[in-house]
């Protein structure tokens, strides 16, 4: 405990000097009070416990003014965390069921998971499949992060193919007015550039240019494997041999913003690919801590008028003292 103003504790010697030393005689003048005691009146340590709540009252408002404090658990300094955008492919492909239950669910989670690991950090998620559009803008909610993740569907973009150029542009609106010391993009897709009017090299260039790092995780295994139903309502796999994704193209986006690919062939690979980004990118705290304190002088005022009522009932009208 602490004392913000201690200086207030030298009245506390000057209140018990007023009330116990250089108490005055009563005002009113009594000619004998022998007659009274004949019959067994006399002071006892009950007539006084009113007097001594007044003082006790006093001295708790002296103590409240000296505003005693309790510390609270040590809280670290902290910078301004990072600023990230996550882009998520959510074309067709990203169906494919190598990953259980399929590439777009494993993905989702996987992403749920690492927003959770980064609390200090402004996130935004942007959905592309033909084109690409802001889901989330940054925001340090993380909860709406999270329910726009449980929402997002193959259906979230209606246009077909896989604009890489386009979600890294989208990404770079969203970063380019950061003041945040760190922003990076993580590019999550299972294909190659067939869509948008944004050439992933130059949307890539810009990013350099700006200071933002782009993480690019190439998902799925060599086979791609689509469901779909025929016409008796049975499901039936497409399969492709060879996986349709660009790695030389996401390759090509890492190195130029300094960033890493990853390829991720399974669900345990891609979480472990968050992991890794996770490490690389830490939020930096500041060594030293400051210490927060509750205040306790509401408490003690609260207290001390309460024992100042009681206090001035007793001595004035229950317990009456002999002058």
């Amino acid at each position: 405990m602490r004392l913000a103003n201690w200086y207030f504790l030298i009245f506390i010697p000057l209140i018990i000097y007023l009330f116990f030393v250089s108490r005055k005689k009563s005002a009113l003048k009594f000619s004998s009070v022998k007659l009274l005691k004949s019959y067994g009146y006399k002071n006892k340590i009950r007539h006084k416990i009113g007097r001594y709540l007044v003082v006790l009252s006093l001295i708790l408002m002296v103590i409240a003014m000296a505003r005693p404090q309790l510390p609270e658990k040590n809280s670290p300094i902290s910078k301004q965390g990072i600023d990230i955008a996550v882009a998520l492919d959510v074309s067709g492909t990203m169906q494919s069921v190598d990953f259980e239950p399929n590439r777009l669910e494993v993905a989702r989670k996987t992403i749920q998971d690492f927003v959770d690991q980064r609390p200090s950090d402004r996130i935004a998620l942007i959905a592309f499949a033909g084109t690409a559009y802001t889901r989330v803008p940054l925001t340090l909610d993380h909860n709406v992060v999270r329910e726009s993740l449980q929402d997002i569907s193959f259906k979230s973009v209606n246009e077909e193919g896989t604009a890489i150029g386009m979600a890294i542009s989208v990404g770079l609106n969203r970063l380019k007015k950061s003041t945040s010391p760190s922003k990076i993009m993580i590019l999550l897709t299972d294909g190659d550039n067939n869509a948008g009017s944004i050439d992933p090299n130059t949307a890539s260039t810009l990013a350099k240019d700006s200071g933002i790092k782009i993480y690019t995780i190439g998902v799925g295994s060599d086979k791609t494997i689509i469901p779909g139903t025929n016409e008796f309502g049975q499901t039936v796999y497409q399969e492709y041999e060879s996986g349709l994704l660009n790695e030389d193209l996401l390759k090509k986006i890492a190195e130029t913003t300094n960033g890493q690919y990853y390829r991720a062939k399974d669900s345990n690979a891609l979480s472990q690919v968050f992991a890794n980004i996770n490490k690389l990118e830490k939020t930096d705290f500041e060594k030293d801590d400051f210490k927060q304190y509750t205040e306790l002088a509401f408490i003690l005022i609260i207290i001390a008028l309460a024992l100042l009522i009681v206090g001035i009932f007793l001595d004035s009208y229950y317990f009456v003292r002999i002058p």
